[in-house]
């Protein structure tokens, strides 16, 4: 059995619900309603739009390193630097 995850995105509600339908016709779906993670990314909604980061992706890595707990350190760089690329 072949697994597939997708995305709906709409302004619409009732396209989306029109095009689920008919993948339930077609295809077994299952609804994870509302998304929050998708391939390493947190998508967090408000009244602004959509934000998405790799918070909780990045977190996990640093977490997997042992590092969590390790404290910061000031970059030896002068805060004037201009970029020269």
């Amino acid at each position: 059995m072949l697994l597939v995850d997708i995305i709906l995105a709409r302004k619409s509600i009732s396209d989306i619900e029109q095009v689920t339908q008919h993948l339930n016709k077609v295809f077994k779906v299952k609804d994870l309603g509302d998304l929050k993670f998708f391939l390493g990314l947190e998508i967090d909604r408000s009244n602004e739009g959509i934000h998405v980061s790799q918070r909780k992706y990045a977190l996990d890595i640093v977490n997997d390193a042992g590092l969590l707990a390790a404290k910061s350190c000031v970059t030896p760089m002068m805060k004037d630097t201009k970029n020269t690329f």
